[in-house]
């Protein structure tokens, strides 16, 4: 007889159907769950949220205007806003206790403050909220909270590496924005990962004036654009195009790039795609490898750990030309280099899968 507590099996040993056929049956319902919050933006033509910079000036006037036109977010991004909502609310009251609890103490204040930058006109052009502000004996720092991918947060360093990456250089504008509106000399990005989130103090320089100055112009002047009802031209820049939300749903960019050749080769295509799933794990290594031999340069015998290091020096020759011998032995070929980039396609609408971008409802 079975009983609730025999660990005998009722079905045949060899009958794993049922299990694999209800994981799929729960991730098809957790997708339509993740589907229910699935939201339509709405226009807001008269500002620019503080999150939206844009490389291009049309693609903020679509952001104002037709939000709704964006390539639609697939299920695996819905999951990841879903995530970084609840990490978020997580660092607030991780945060909270842990100034409570530091020597000396600081305080969490004010989250979710609206914040507004006028242009010219006196009109609100940039706007959103603030996250917080961490206030610790007499400073008062405004912050703001990213759940990047694991890819782009583990090669920040400095607020320098987020102004240079095109997935993070929104979120840099969007603390500089709260910072000149708060009058603040000072902010810090909040990076959340696996293990101790990331703390990037953040200074605002001459620089970042200058970088918010173009900000609030250019959102002078889609607002200009939306009360003449004009567009701002096209960015002659396929790279960001590709990167578009609407490109390709109600922006078509005449693109001056050749028309590529399709190529049939399902083998390379394999290739290429397990190529991509290493790409990241390569540029790792090829990092590590740089630093430690670069540090073990001259070493001949070492022992560390489990590992023994061996190392020899070897001569090396060059030949030094004087200048005019050089340039007088010279040959230039214009197809004797050629160098190849690499890239994947958008997969909806513009929307890689490495593509960053704020919940709808936080700006």
């Amino acid at each position: 007889m079975t009983t609730a507590l025999d660990p005998t099996p009722s079905r045949p040993a060899d009958d794993d159907g049922a299990p694999h056929a209800l994981a799929r049956h729960i991730e098809t319902a957790f997708i339509a769950y993740l589907e229910q919050s699935r939201r339509t933006a709405t226009p807001h033509p008269d500002r620019v949220f503080a999150s939206q910079w844009r490389e291009c000036a049309r693609q903020m006037w679509y952001d104002c205007t037709s939000p709704q036109y964006a390539a639609p977010f697939p299920p695996e991004v819905l999951a990841k806003f879903r995530y970084g909502s609840d990490r978020e609310t997580a660092m607030i009251i991780d945060l909270t206790q842990t100034g409570r609890q530091a020597t000396p103490p600081f305080r969490v204040l004010r989250q979710q403050q609206d914040c507004t930058l006028r242009d010219r006109r006196g009109r609100p052009a940039l706007r959103g909220k603030i996250d917080g502000f961490i206030e610790y004996a007499e400073t008062s720092l405004p912050f703001e909270i990213k759940n990047w991918s694991a890819y782009l947060t583990d090669r920040i360093e400095t607020f320098a590496d987020v102004l240079t990456n095109p997935y993070t250089k929104p979120g840099a504008y969007q603390i500089l924005v709260y910072m000149i509106a708060f009058g603040r000399e000072w902010g810090m990005l909040l990076l959340d990962r696996s293990g101790v989130p990331k703390f990037i103090p953040v200074a605002l320089t001459d620089d970042h004036l200058d970088a918010v100055e173009t900000f609030l112009a250019r959102a002078e002047s889609v607002l200009d654009h939306v009360e003449a009802g004009t567009q701002p031209a096209y960015i002659e820049d396929a790279a960001t195009c590709r990167r578009c939300p609407y490109y390709g749903t109600v922006c078509n960019p005449p693109l001056l790039a050749a028309a590529p050749n399709i190529l049939l080769d399902p083998d390379l295509e394999r290739a290429l795609e397990r190529r991509e799933t290493l790409k990241a794990a390569g540029k790792e290594y090829d990092a590590l490898d740089k630093d430690i031999k670069g540090r073990l340069r001259g070493v001949e015998h070492a022992m560390i750990g489990a590992f023994e290091i061996s190392g020899a020096w070897a001569k090396s020759s060059r030949v030094v030309l004087p200048p005019d011998l050089k340039r007088q032995y010279t040959v230039t070929d214009p197809r004797g280099r050629f160098t190849l980039d690499i890239e994947r396609l958008p997969t909806t609408g513009g929307a890689t899968h490495d593509r960053e971008q704020e919940p709808p409802t936080k700006h």
